[in-house]
């Protein structure tokens, strides 16, 4: 376990209540252990082994998004979502690994060639391939199945990695700036690669040669959070390896961002690691953060007005403390009026599995924001995550609503 994890304590928490009036999940079941005080609390008791019910207790565990609103707010700035996680790693170790998160995890996410191979059986069923096809009978979409009725994206036609086998150099900047490696995640290696290779062409507008490196694997974090940080970890050290020589890292995938600029607390107690670790964290960026920092004007115009807005992930805004360059990008674009919504930075509700586990609670978070965007009158919604994109899709159609979601980059 990590120093960053082994100094924090429940006990920090002082019970003043504030994390009650920004937590979403508390916001719509009112559950007193369901925001970090109530939570906190019963971590407390479960390190005095006084807790009257542990599956009670994992439920409370299990029913939070870790979209760290409490945190931001808190007066102590108590770090209540790695007191979770930490919870759930020892309630894990105390317990066992599931035999479906050791399939899922440890047997499927952490190898990706395999899950390349598997995912791609699975576009031949109906419903869940790239083309639209006829989805299975009696069913909105093949994967209500396994989703609670979540919708995801369509497998894509052809993976970004095959989209990019060679480096993309510079257009226009002779030489390179530097040697950036882009790290698309699961969601645009598999699902959205066009939008990954929007983002690097547009890298190598800004002046960068682009690589798609070999030998990476899932980030790690939807582990990490489910308790299993071993896996993690793993996980995270075929990444540091593969990433370890460029000069820059680039993702377009605000999860994705969080997680590799973890990596150096990860491996703080791992003397042949961390260094390496800290330097990789140290030279991560969000997609929309490089481009600014490298002084990259976009333009477009379009033929007619197009009015906007912006959705701000939590694992970009709170986690990273990135939410001006998104908006400093859609802003300077010819021909884009960009409209601020209410509670832009309030929670979509998926929070990975979340939305699937407890559909009903993201369902009510997801409906709010649903009507934050209808408010601006926007014909586009813009964001910088591919699932908070999922959510905003579902719930966008879900309201029959004439609404585009997009990813920042599709708009450059």
């Amino acid at each position: 376990m990590n120093s960053s994890v082994q100094q924090i304590s429940a006990t920090q928490c002082m019970k003043c209540g504030f994390c009650m009036s920004t937590c979403p999940v508390y916001q719509v079941d009112h559950v007193e252990s369901h925001v970090a005080r109530g939570r906190n609390l019963l971590i407390r008791m479960a390190e005095q082994q006084s807790v009257p019910d542990q599956d009670d207790y994992g439920a409370c565990l299990d029913a939070c998004l870790l979209c760290g609103r409490c945190q931001a707010v808190c007066p102590a700035g108590v770090p209540s979502p790695e007191i979770n996680i930490q919870a759930r790693e020892k309630r894990l170790s105390e317990e066992g690994v599931p035999l479906w998160q050791q399939l899922l995890y440890r047997g499927i996410l952490k190898h990706r060639p395999l899950m390349a191979q598997l995912i791609r059986v699975a576009a031949l069923i109906p419903g869940l391939n790239h083309s639209e096809g006829r989805p299975l009978r009696h069913m909105a979409d093949a994967t209500a199945l396994f989703t609670g009725g979540l919708r995801v994206p369509r497998i894509a036609s052809t993976f970004l990695s095959k989209r990019i086998p060679e480096p993309i150099v510079p257009t226009q900047c002779r030489p390179a700036k530097g040697r950036v490696a882009f790290f698309p995640g699961c969601g645009f290696e598999f699902f959205f690669s066009q939008i990954g290779f929007d983002s690097i062409r547009l890298l190598a507008l800004a002046g960068y040669e682009v690589v798609y490196p070999d030998n990476l694997t899932c980030c790690g974090m939807a582990v990490k959070n489910a308790g299993d940080s071993k896996t993690a970890r793993s996980m995270a050290r075929q990444n540091i390896e593969a990433l370890a020589s460029f000069d820059h890292i680039v993702t377009s995938c605000a999860t994705c961002g969080t997680t590799l600029k973890q990596y150096g607390k990860w491996f703080e107690n791992d003397p042949h690691l961390r260094d390496k670790a800290h330097a990789v964290s140290s030279k991560v960026a969000d997609f929309s953060e490089f481009l600014v920092g490298s002084s990259f004007r976009p333009k477009r115009q379009a033929n007619a007005p197009v009015k906007i807005t912006y959705h701000d992930p939590c694992h970009l805004k709170w986690h990273q403390g990135v939410s001006e360059y998104p908006r400093q990008l859609l802003q300077s674009l010819d021909g884009v009026e960009f409209v601020e919504m209410e509670n832009a930075d309030a929670c979509c509700g998926l929070g990975g599995t979340f939305g699937i586990k407890h559909r009903e609670t993201s369902l009510s978070i997801q409906e709010k924001k649903i009507q934050s965007i209808e408010k601006t009158g926007a014909s586009i919604v813009a964001t910088a995550c591919p699932g908070c994109m999922i959510q905003l899709m579902d719930g966008l159609r879900r309201y029959d609503l004439p609404v585009e979601v997009v990813h920042v980059a599709q708009l450059l």
